[in-house]
């Protein structure tokens, strides 16, 4: 009776367990859905036809708050949105289809940020291209905080940081951001969630992120079976520049030939589970795998994998 006991637990545990993973997939792939919106045109947000993510059934209740486009000092690209069925406001960054150039040119160098956190650095062209959408960033969180219809709600509200490749990198700045700007203070309840992003920052800026992550129970890092883009920058070829991850990793694996159908949790406290992502030998690294996340579907512009076969390692 006491072993039939044991197997009934153990079958238990199993079944919560895989119902905790689809519930996670399902949550994933909405927030990557958001991240996929922003390389569509804002102007057809509303246009199935046009924008068939932007309208897919996980979004389509999201109003468009406002949008972003710059070209100095830096690019960047998204939008914020509110979804006051589900009640979350969502901040998402495009990337570039220029990601390996700007991952192997001179902008390379660290600028120290945020100020107070002694000895923090990150990637000079990531933080150019976050202060350039910085203010409206912050005029439209400030201006949404202020909603006189969301004040009763706000602290039922979440404030979704995504972005996918260098979107990613500037998710996490705008996170970063946001929780110094706010610190004790902020009504709403930020996460971070990120696709295919590369290293952001050094060593201390990597455990200032943890720390923020830690007190609103964490975020995720999304990985792409054997992406190269989050290898990058590499700390071994920059003896003077210290790189690292941060966030817990969820790794997504290809299943049945279905591109990042299956999401495995890694070690939490391990900014690259030795298991996980950082298993895949560099030899396996590639740009296609960068271009398929849960809700992401991008097309490879060829240009793209030949640089990626240009990067030596």
């Amino acid at each position: 009776m006491y072993f039939v006991s044991i197997i009934s637990l153990i079958l238990l545990a199993s079944i919560a367990s895989s119902l905790l993973t689809k519930d996670l997939f399902g949550d994933v792939t909405h927030r990557g859905r958001y991240a996929a919106a922003t390389y569509q045109r804002f102007e057809d947000w509303a246009n199935a036809q046009a924008c068939s993510v932007c309208q897919h059934e996980d979004i389509r209740n999201t109003e468009l708050n406002t949008t972003w486009l710059t070209a100095l000092p830096a690019f960047s690209r998204g939008y914020i949105g509110i979804d006051r069925r589900r009640r979350h406001v969502v901040v998402a960054f495009r990337g570039t289809t220029h990601v390996m150039d700007v991952l192997t040119d001179a902008q390379l160098v660290q600028a120290q940020w945020p100020a107070g956190v002694n000895g923090s650095k990150v990637h000079v062209g990531f933080l150019a291209a976050y202060i350039s959408a910085r203010a409206v960033v912050q005029d439209a969180l400030d201006a949404i905080a202020a909603d006189n219809e969301l004040q009763q709600q706000q602290q039922r509200y979440h404030v979704w940081f995504v972005g996918h490749s260098l979107g990613a990198a500037q998710a996490t700045l705008a996170f970063v951001d946001y929780m110094e700007r706010n610190r004790g203070s902020h009504t709403m309840h930020p996460q971070l969630t990120t696709f295919g992003s590369p290293r952001v920052g050094n060593h201390k800026f990597a455990q200032h992120v943890d720390a923020l992550l830690a007190t609103e129970g964490g975020g995720l890092r999304v990985v792409h079976e054997a992406d190269i883009v989050p290898h990058l920058p590499r700390p071994l070829f920059l003896p003077f520049q210290d790189y690292a991850h941060s966030g817990r990793e969820a790794w997504a694996k290809d299943s049945d030939d279905v591109p990042a159908s299956v999401l495995v949790l890694c070690q939490e406290g391990e900014r690259e589970d030795p298991s996980c992502s950082a298993s895949v030998s560099p030899l396996r690294w590639n740009i296609v795998d960068h271009m398929a996340y849960p809700g992401i579907r991008l097309g490879v512009p060829k240009f793209m994998i030949q640089a990626s076969q240009e990067l030596f390692f």
